[in-house]
């Protein structure tokens, strides 16, 4: 019998190890898929270009967007991050880990200096997306979702529309999880539907933006997004923050209109949204984030 398990033990081995030994992983691009206003990147070599629509970004490259600006990021085909307004991004590494044939990993790494990011992951690879977000303060990783990341002046925030995100401290290794209708203020977890005052304003800011990049993404075919895939994702977001429905719709409005009407449709099927936008006066058109005026407030 130890005969047998110790044969057994080697052959696992060796498959262990001849796997790993056949495993290759290859650096791939960052494309710029779309983007509006003032953007720039700094390339590996130094030099700093202004973008254009389809452009490659090597690992390295680090993105400033000015004011009134963004830039829609795609990897690997269907992973897409949106840097908004005002804010910095590296890219740090993108790569596809793949093993006989099949891809077994695919890599996105963003370090966000500073600024917003909002990320929509596509669920069917949950198997193989390896995405996060690199903030001072420690690392936001997920698989198949869609959230927002803001850093700035040493607070950060984590809202998640739909799926998990997990936020691991770069100092003592300490890990949060945030869920779907969730935000995260310095480690701080609490539902959307909680927050009050200066924090509520932003956190309505903010999931108006989610919304607006989706419906961008969707009217735009990025990443893959279809019209469905947003209305389902808008759905989520106005089903756990009604209170932002009137926020949502303008920025809609505003970014994406074939969008719109689905949106409409959302909200009336939602009473406490209903609700919402007739009891709100109409907005001015939402801007993305303005990250100078980030909160600790929750």
């Amino acid at each position: 019998m130890n005969t047998r398990k110790l044969l057994v033990s080697l052959f696992v081995g060796l498959v262990t190890l001849t796997s790993a030994a056949f495993a290759q992983t290859q650096a791939a691009a960052a494309t710029i898929a779309r983007f509006s206003g003032n953007v720039t990147a700094v390339l590996p070599d130094g030099s700093s270009v202004t973008v254009t629509q389809g452009m490659q970004l090597p690992q390295g490259t680090t993105l400033t967007t000015g004011d009134k600006s963004d830039a829609y990021l795609v990897t690997h085909g269907d992973t897409t991050s949106v840097v908004t307004q005002n804010s910095e991004v590296t890219v740090a590494e993108t790569s596809i880990t793949s093993s006989g044939g099949q891809v077994t990993k695919q890599t996105t790494t963003l370090d966000l200096k500073s600024g917003n990011l909002v990320a929509k992951l596509n669920p069917a690879k949950k198997s193989v997306n390896n995405y996060s977000v690199r903030t001072p303060k420690g690392v936001a990783a997920a698989r198949g979702t869609v959230f927002s990341v803001t850093y700035n002046n040493q607070t950060y925030r984590i809202t998640v529309a739909n799926g998990t995100v997990s936020f691991t401290s770069p100092t003592d290794g300490a890990q949060v999880s945030i869920s779907g209708g969730q935000l995260s203020v310095d480690g701080v977890v609490t539902p959307i539907s909680k927050q009050s005052g200066e924090g509520a304003a932003l956190t309505k800011q903010e999931l108006a933006i989610v919304a607006a990049t989706v419906a961008v993404a969707a009217a735009n075919n990025i990443g893959g997004t279809t019209s469905a895939e947003a209305q389902s994702i808008i759905t989520t977001i106005i089903q756990a923050a009604p209170e932002a429905a009137a926020a949502i719709q303008a920025a809609v409005q505003a970014s994406a209109p074939s969008i719109s009407s689905a949106v409409q449709t959302i909200i009336n099927n939602n009473e406490a949204a209903k609700e919402a936008v007739k009891d709100t006066p109409p907005p001015p058109t939402p801007q993305p984030i303005d990250n100078t005026t980030v909160s600790r407030s929750g």
